[in-house]
Formats: C-alpha cells, sequence, structure tokens
C-alpha cells in the first residue's frame, strides 16, 4: 500500500507543476488585476485617460471600544453622537460621500464585475485559453479469505483554445495517462501513454466569414466602454445629487429659522393686540385672532424641526455616514454665500443645449446601440436561411512506449480532414425568427426616435425652468423687500391706532412666505442648474470627489470614433 501512496503522489506532484499554486487571496489579487487592466483601456478608450481605482468597501464601523471618527479636513467628526457638533460645508460633504457612500460603492462593484466578465471573455480571442484538468484515483479491494488488488490512474490533458472572427476554431491539446495495478516486480503494469492532437473547424457558409462568431464578444466590448463612460458620469450626477441635497436640507432649515423669526413678531403683536383689547381700543376679536395665529406658527414650527431632523438624518445616510453623527450642515453661511453669488445665467441657447445632451449623455449611447443591434440581428436570422458547410482539418501524434511517452512519433501522426453539410427542410423557425427581427428592427427605430424627442423634451423644459426659476428669484427679492417694508409700516400703525391686528397679522404671514419663497427661488435655480450641467457633460469631478463647472462639455467623441453609429445624424439634430 505504501508503494501505491507513494507512485501516487509522484504522479500528482507532475500535475502540481502545472499548477499555480496560487492562495484564495491571490487568485483574487490576480482577479482584480485582470479587472484593473479592463478599466484602464476602458478608460483610455472611452475618456481618453486612465484612473485605478479600489473596490475594497471600508465601512465606518465602531471599534471594540466604542469610539469611531473620521477626518475631513481639519475637522475630527465623530459618528456615535458624542463630542462637539461640526459643521460641514458642501466640499467636506462631497468628500465624505465619495469616501463612505454605499451607493458609489455598488456602482463601482458592477463596474468591477463586468470588467472580470470581459476580461474573462477575452481569453479565447486574445491569446489561446488553457483549459483541461488533473485527475487521479487509487483503489485498494480486499476480499475476506481471498486476495486483494490494488491500483492507481491519474491523467493530465491541458487544452489550448482560439477563435478566430469569422467563425473558425483552432484546438490544440495533450493528454498524459499513467495507470498501474502495483504488482511488485513488475514494470510492464506500469502504463504511460501520451497524445498530441491539433484541430481546426472553420464554417464555410452559415456564421462565417462576417464576424458573426465575434457579435456577443463585440457587444460585451462595446456596452463595457459605454458602461465606463456612464460609470464616470455617474460619479458626476452622484456630487450633483449630493449638491442638490445639501441645499434642500439648509432651504428646510432657513424654512425653520424664518418660522422662529415669525413667532417672535408674532408674540409682540399678540402681546400688543391684548394690551390694546384690555385698553378697550381693539375688540376680544382681535386678540384671540393674534393668538390664534401665534399658535398656528407653532404647530408649523414643530412640523418644520422634524423635517429638518428627518432630513438631515437621510442625508447622513446618503453621505455613508450613521445617523448618530454629530454633524449640521453650514449655516447660515451657505446660503449666504449663494445669495452673494446669486442666479448664474447659462452661456449658451437653447438649441445648443438639445445638440450637447444628444452628444454627451450616455443613455444615448444605449439607444443608439440597440438600433445598431437590432438590424445586426435581421443579418444574423437571415444567415441562417444558409445550409451548414464546415470544413474539419487535423492532425495527432502519441507517443513512442509507455517509458518513453515523452517522445512523440510525429513520423507517425494521423491526418484526417472532413466536411460537413447540413440543411433543415422545415425553415419555420427560422422564418419565424427573421420576422420577428424585422419587426424588433423596426420598433428599435421608433424607441429611438421616441427617445430623442423626449430627450429634446427634457432639455428644453429644463432649460426654461431655469430661465422662469431665475425670473423668479428677481421677483422674490422685491417680494421681500416689500414685505418687509409693509410689516414694518403695519407694526408702527398698529402702535398708533391706524391699523388693526389683522393687518399686522397679514403682514408678517406675507414676510414669511415672502422669506421661504426666495430661499426656495434660490436654491431651485442653483440645483436645477447643477443637474441640468452635469446632464450635458459641463462638470467634472475630481479625485477628492468636488464638483467642478467645465468650461466645454465631456462629450462621447472618443466612443464614437470607434463606433461612428452612435454620433448625431442630421435628421436628429
Amino acid at each position: 500500500m505504501r508503494m501505491m501512496v507513494r507512485q501516487l503522489v509522484l504522479v500528482l506532484a507532475v500535475g502540481c507543476a502545472l499548477w499555480s499554486g496560487c492562495t484564495p487571496k491571490q487568485y483574487a489579487a490576480q482577479a482584480d488585476q485582470a479587472a484593473y487592466r479592463a478599466v484602464a483601456a476602458g478608460q483610455r478608450a472611452a475618456l481618453g485617460g486612465s484612473q485605478p481605482f479600489d473596490v475594497a468597501y471600508r465601512p465606518l464601523t465602531p471599534p471594540a471600544d466604542g469610539k469611531a471618527t473620521i477626518r475631513v479636513g481639519d475637522k475630527t467628526i465623530d459618528l456615535m453622537g458624542e463630542g462637539e457638533v461640526r459643521k460641514l460645508t458642501l466640499d467636506e460633504c462631497l468628500q465624505i460621500a465619495f469616501r463612505n457612500s454605499r451607493d458609489l460603492q455598488d456602482r463601482l462593484e458592477v463596474l468591477y464585475v463586468g470588467a472580470l466578465d470581459l476580461a474573462n471573455a477575452r481569453r479565447s480571442w486574445d491569446i489561446p485559453l488553457l483549459e483541461g484538468d488533473l485527475a487521479a484515483d487509487a483503489t485498494h479491494v480486499k476480499v475476506a479469505k481471498d486476495g486483494e488488488a490494488k491500483s492507481a490512474a491519474a491523467a493530465i490533458g491541458p487544452t489550448l483554445t482560439q477563435r478566430f472572427v469569422h467563425g473558425g476554431v483552432l484546438t490544440l491539446a495533450a493528454t498524459l495517462d499513467w495507470a498501474t495495478d502495483f504488482i511488485p516486480g513488475s514494470r510492464g503494469n506500469n502504463v504511460v501513454g501520451s497524445l498530441l492532437e491539433a484541430n481546426l473547424r472553420q464554417p464555410l457558409l452559415r456564421g462565417a466569414w462576417r464576424a458573426f462568431a465575434y457579435e456577443d464578444q463585440y457587444r460585451l466590448e462595446r456596452d463595457f466602454l459605454f458602461a465606463v463612460f456612464d460609470y464616470d458620469r455617474f460619479r458626476q450626477t452622484f456630487a450633483a445629487a449630493i449638491f442638490v441635497r445639501y441645499y434642500q436640507v439648509l432651504s428646510q432649515l432657513d424654512r425653520l429659522e424664518n418660522e422662529l423669526a415669525n413667532i417672535k413678531r408674532l408674540k409682540q403683536t399678540f402681546a400688543l393686540t391684548r394690551t390694546q383689547a384690555e385698553a378697550g381700543q381693539v375688540s376680544r376679536i382681535d386678540q384671540d385672532e393674534a393668538e390664534q395665529r401665534l399658535l398656528s406658527a407653532q404647530v408649523r414650527l414643530e412640523e418644520n424641526q422634524q423635517t429638518y431632523r428627518d432630513d438631515l438624518d437621510a442625508f447622513k445616510i446618503q453621505l455613508g455616514l450613521p445617523i448618530r453623527a454629530n454633524v449640521e450642515l453650514d449655516y447660515p453661511r451657505a446660503l449666504e454665500e449663494l445669495k452673494r453669488i446669486g442666479p448664474i445665467p447659462l452661456e449658451f441657447e437653447e438649441d445648443e443645449a438639445v445638440r450637447t445632451a444628444l452628444a454627451a449623455r450616455p443613455d444615448v449611447l444605449t439607444e443608439r446601440a440597440r438600433v445598431r443591434d437590432a438590424k445586426r440581428d435581421v443579418e444574423i436570422a437571415a444567415d441562417r436561411f444558409l445550409p451548414q458547410l464546415d470544413v474539419e482539418m487535423g492532425i495527432t501524434a502519441s507517443g513512442t512506449d509507455p517509458r518513453e511517452f515523452h517522445r512523440v512519433r510525429f513520423d507517425r501522426h494521423t491526418r484526417f480532414a472532413s466536411v460537413t453539410f447540413n440543411y433543415e427542410l422545415d425553415q419555420t423557425d427560422n422564418r419565424d425568427d427573421y420576422r420577428l427581427a424585422m419587426i424588433a428592427c423596426e420598433k428599435a427605430r421608433r424607441d429611438l426616435e421616441e427617445f430623442l424627442s423626449e430627450v429634446r423634451l427634457e432639455v428644453r423644459s429644463s432649460y426654461r425652468r431655469l430661465e422662469r426659476t431665475s425670473r423668479s428669484y428677481e421677483l422674490q427679492v422685491r417680494n421681500v423687500q416689500v414685505a418687509t417694508r409693509r410689516r414694518k409700516l403695519a407694526s408702527l400703525q398698529q402702535k398708533e391706532g391706524q391699523a388693526s391686528a389683522r393687518d399686522v397679522l397679514e403682514a408678517e404671514e406675507g414676510l414669511r412666505d415672502a422669506q421661504n419663497g426666495l430661499t426656495s427661488a434660490l436654491v431651485g435655480y442653483a440645483t436645477t442648474r447643477v443637474v441640468f450641467l452635469t446632464s450635458l457633460g459641463l462638470t467634472d469631478v475630481d479625485q477628492r470627489g468636488l464638483l467642478h463647472e467645465r468650461s466645454a462639455p465631456f462629450k462621447f467623441k472618443l466612443i464614437q470614433r470607434r463606433y461612428p453609429y452612435v454620433a448625431n445624424r442630421p435628421g436628429q439634430r
């Protein structure tokens, strides 16, 4: 039995020489390298540059001692709800989000999986695909009151496969077999055989010469370039979403502060109205109305406080922070800076915005590619009407004898060639598939036209909304000025007995509404503008996650050079 084990181990050792001997972690590192190479190549082809990335996710989990903090700039943020409350600027929120956001990590991992799939699929096209396996077994059979039998066998069978664009497949194979029955002193019972084989199969009619065999790989590579471009654009839309949410939370906080200021004014008005009612200068109805307005404002304050806290907690989750993190937003300085800048006008006209969108949006790439694929599917369906006519050629050579299996007898090789012809008389399935492909192609054309119309509508609507919001902001500025003057005048006239309490209360409510409207118009314009520019490829995100505006749109020109059918055509502008 020991001899059997020793010889089996020897055969396994020979096979293991062909094995890389990697640990699972080393295999994972190899997968990372393959994916990174695919992403780098995709970035060069789609974006014109290559930036390495790390797919490892590092969640913000507190350590065993219960203390957890992160640093951004010169600020240390406590994640457990203790310590000093930190006010975060927009740039700091962007940096935190790009380090910790789960949504961003999910998209990054989707791109990584696509890169790994592409790298795996390319193996049989770029270089011969190495396959095969190593197998071995040993048996020991003992029959009671009789003899025993021992045997072992092992085999190594590597195979190299090379695929060609026009349908051909080249296969190179080698086989090494070993078997023994472990009879002592008998070398003849150790049988070793070897075989080398080469085989080429090439279709001549169906599936030949028009790169049909490469179609799946072609779409996989093209769609991955689209995915790289889309991921780059997602980083921009993600930053824009953080921008929008940041100012929306600030807007809600500003409504809360406006309500607090309104309550303070209402208390003064109520106190004055009560004094006048006790002196008989006004009716008790005015006093009750002033108190009712004050109570309603206090109810609204409670609602605004809850809405603000909920919005802030949701924003923390969006950033990848725990809800207990001791952070607030930079109020009122962030809004004051936004007001100081004011609405920034667009530097292009509506028609130019539409043309830019059709040359910069990732979804346009996908829709135009669907039309091309639908046309290609019609060609593939038509090709199936052709008969199968394949030619196959091959050569094999075996080893000399069991003790010199490494000496292959090429002078005694075997060559073969064959032709296979097959044609189905019933073409009903092919007929139906062809007609369905034609219908799908026409539908793809209609869907593209509808989609482009929707893009034009969306861009025009956003452009007009920006113009309207800009004009609304100018009107709201004037509205606040008038409301402030009205409230001040009404308060003075109430003290002199020239205005009723209702006049003052309506003026105070008008001032609050005007202040809320001003903030809403300013934030609405700023956020809509950033989202609009991002959809046109006019924003950029640096390595820290900070959002910048571009002087010129980033279009998919590099992809267009490789796949001209994604370009704008005159009839689609």
